[in-house]
C-alpha cells in the first residue's frame, strides 16, 4: 500500500487539467478517536478508477477539517497528486442518516394528516349537499306527506353516517396532529444536518491500471469533544467506594457516526508541544515613601494529613470492563471500546460507560462550624493514581440515596484524594458564643477581647460516627497584637495556620460538647476586625 501524508495542499496542479467528470464516492466511517477537544476520523472506500488521471470526490466526511492533518492512502498503482477539503463541491445529496430518517418520518406524518383533513372536507361537502337537497325538497309545495316520510327515511341514516364519519375523522386528526408535533420537535433538533452539512474531499490521482482501488482516509476535526463524569456510590461509611467512570461525547462534524469503533484519549492535539524556558528572575525592592523599602514575597503553607495505607485498586467484575481496554503512557490515557456506538451530528451529549472500579476508602465526617454548621461526609483515597482519572463532575449516592454532586480533581499534588460526598442531616452541630465568659476589657493603653464558644454535636444516626471538627483562631500580623489560645482541650493545634482540630467518636444517639476560646490584646486606639 502506498500512502501520502498531505501536509501542504498548495500543489501547482491546475484543476482544468482534469477535464473529465469527477467520480463521486461515499466514504464509509469505520472508527473514531475522540480527544478532549478534537477527533480523528478514519474512513474507507473502494473506487472503480480508469487508467490515467482522474478526480475522486469523497462525500460524507466532516465539514470542518484540519487541512494539515489529512492523510490519504491507496493501492501501489495509485499516486495521490493533491487533496483539498470542500463543501458543496458537487451537488450530491449528503444528508446525514439521522436527518434523512427524521425528515422522512416528519413528511409521512404530514402526509397522513393531510389525507385525514381531505377526508373530513369531503364528508363535510357531502353533508352540505345533503342538507341542501333536503331544503329544496322541503320547500316544494307539491310534496306529499308520504313522500316527505320516504325522504326522511332515506336522509336520516345518510346524515347520521356522515356526521359520525366527521366525528371519527376529527378524533384521528387530533391524534395525528400530536404525532406531527412530536415529529416536528425531532426534525428541529437535526435542522443543522441539512443537505450540504457534511463535507467533501476532492482528491486528484494518477492510476496505472483501470479497476477497483481501496482508499483509506483520515483527518482531524475540531467539531468533537469529550469530558469525564463520574458516579460515586457507597453503601455505608465502612464499605469500599464504587466509582463509575463515564465519558460524555458530543460532535457536530456534519456526518453521523453510525456503529463506529470508538477510542477515547485524554490527549489534546491543539496544545502546543514546546516546553517552556526559564529566564532570569530579578527581584526588586518596592519603594515605599512612608516606610523602609521591603521585599514583597508571599507564600502559603499547604496543609497535609496522613492516611492509612490502602490495598491495591481492583476493577469490579462485569460486562462493562470486559468491553473497554484501557492503556496508559507517559503523556495520556486511551480507552478502546469494543462495542460499536452511534452518535448523531447534533451536538447532544452521549454518555458512554468506560470503567467501573471498587476502591478502598476511608470515610470521615467533617465540620467547620465557624463557616458552616452542617456536617459533610468525605471519602479519602490513596493510590488513586492507578485509576488514571481526569477532572470531572460526579454524582454522589450514599446509602442508596442521591445526596448531591461533587467535583473530582485527581490533579491535586497530594498522596490522598479527598472527595466530598455531601451533607449528612442526621448529625446536628450548634456553635454558640458564651456571653458570660466572653468579654472586652481595657487596661491602660491596651484592650483585651476574649471569645469563648461552646460547640454541641448530636449524632442522630443509628451507628457511631467519627467526626473531624475544625475551629480557627486568628494569627497576629503586628508585634503590638498579642493573640493567645485559651481553651482547646483535647485538640490538635497548628500554630502556623491557627487551625484547631478535634477527632471525635460519638456513639449512636450520643451528644458531645467542646469549648473553644481565644483572646486578642491590642492597643486600645486600634480597631481589630475579628469577623
Amino acid at each position: 500500500m502506498k500512502q501520502l501524508f498531505i501536509l501542504s495542499l498548495g500543489l501547482a496542479i491546475s484543476h482544468s487539467s482534469f477535464a473529465q467528470k469527477s467520480i463521486v464516492q461515499k466514504a464509509d466511517l469505520k472508527n473514531v478517536t475522540v480527544f478532549t477537544q478534537a477527533a480523528e476520523l478514519n474512513h474507507t472506500a473502494t473506487v472503480t478508477l480508469p487508467s490515467g488521471s482522474s478526480e475522486v470526490v469523497f462525500t460524507h466526511v466532516a465539514n470542518s477539517i484540519d487541512e494539515n492533518s489529512i492523510q490519504v492512502g491507496s493501492g501501489s498503482g495509485v499516486t495521490i497528486l493533491s487533496v483539498r477539503p470542500a463543501r458543496n463541491y458537487t451537488n450530491v445529496d449528503v444528508k446525514t442518516a439521522a436527518y434523512t430518517e427524521v425528515e422522512n418520518s416528519y413528511k409521512q406524518a404530514l402526509t397522513t394528516l393531510k389525507k385525514l383533513e381531505n377526508e373530513k372536507a369531503t364528508e363535510e361537502s357531502l353533508l352540505k349537499l345533503l342538507e341542501k337537497n333536503q331544503k329544496i325538497a322541503g320547500e316544494n309545495s307539491s310534496t306529499t306527506v308520504a313522500e316527505l316520510a320516504k325522504m326522511a327515511e332515506y336522509y336520516k341514516p345518510k346524515y347520521l353516517e356522515i356526521k359520525n364519519n366527521i366525528s371519527t375523522l376529527e378524533d384521528k386528526i387530533v391524534q395525528q396532529q400530536d404525532i406531527v408535533n412530536k415529529a416536528q420537535v425531532q426534525f428541529d433538533e437535526v435542522k443543522g444536518q441539512t443537505s450540504g452539512s457534511g463535507g467533501q474531499l476532492a482528491v486528484q490521482i494518477m492510476n496505472n491500471q483501470a479497476g477497483n482501488q481501496p482508499f483509506q482516509i483520515s483527518y482531524l476535526t475540531r467539531q468533537a469533544q469529550w469530558h469525564a463524569s463520574y458516579e460515586l456510590r457507597a453503601e455505608n461509611a465502612s464499605a469500599p467506594l464504587q466509582l463509575l467512570y463515564k465519558a460524555n461525547i458530543s460532535q457536530q462534524t456534519g456526518v453521523d457516526w453510525q456503529a463506529v469503533n470508538l477510542r477515547l484519549s485524554t490527549a489534546n492535539p491543539s496544545q502546543g508541544g514546546i516546553a517552556p524556558t526559564l529566564n532570569p528572575w530579578h527581584l526588586y525592592y518596592q519603594q515605599d515613601y512612608n516606610q523602609p523599602a521591603r521585599i514583597m514575597l508571599r507564600g502559603t503553607t499547604a496543609k497535609t494529613s496522613s492516611s492509612v495505607q490502602m490495598e491495591e485498586v481492583a476493577a469490579s467484575p462485569g460486562a462493562l470492563n470486559d468491553y473497554v481496554q484501557q492503556s496508559e503512557n507517559q503523556l495520556n490515557t486511551t480507552f478502546d471500546i469494543d462495542i460499536p456506538y452511534s452518535i448523531a451530528s447534533n451536538g447532544n451529549q452521549h454518555s458512554v460507560n468506560l470503567q467501573s472500579y471498587t476502591h478502598p476508602a476511608t470515610y470521615q465526617y467533617y465540620v467547620a462550624p465557624r463557616l458552616n454548621q452542617e456536617v459533610f461526609l468525605r471519602a479519602e483515597l490513596t493510590d488513586y493514581e492507578k485509576l488514571n482519572l481526569v477532572p470531572g463532575q460526579a454524582n454522589v449516592l450514599f446509602e442508596n440515596m442521591l445526596v448531591g454532586k461533587t467535583y473530582l480533581n485527581p490533579n491535586v499534588a497530594s498522596d490522598t484524594l479527598k472527595l466530598s460526598l455531601g451533607r449528612d442531616k442526621m448529625i446536628a452541630v450548634k456553635r454558640e458564643k458564651i456571653n458570660d465568659l466572653s468579654s472586652s476589657k481595657t487596661f491602660g493603653n491596651s484592650r483585651t477581647q476574649t471569645f469563648v464558644y461552646e460547640i454541641t454535636v448530636k449524632n442522630n444516626k443509628k451507628s457511631a460516627i467519627e467526626l473531624t471538627l475544625e475551629e480557627q483562631y486568628p494569627l497576629s500580623t503586628d508585634k503590638s497584637m498579642d493573640i493567645t489560645l485559651d481553651e482547646a482541650k483535647g485538640a490538635i493545634i497548628n500554630k502556623e495556620t491557627g487551625i484547631v482540630t478535634w477527632k471525635l467518636n460519638i456513639p449512636a444517639g450520643g451528644t458531645q460538647q467542646i469549648r473553644f476560646g481565644y483572646s486578642v490584646k491590642h492597643p486600645k486606639d486600634k480597631t481589630v476586625n475579628l469577623f
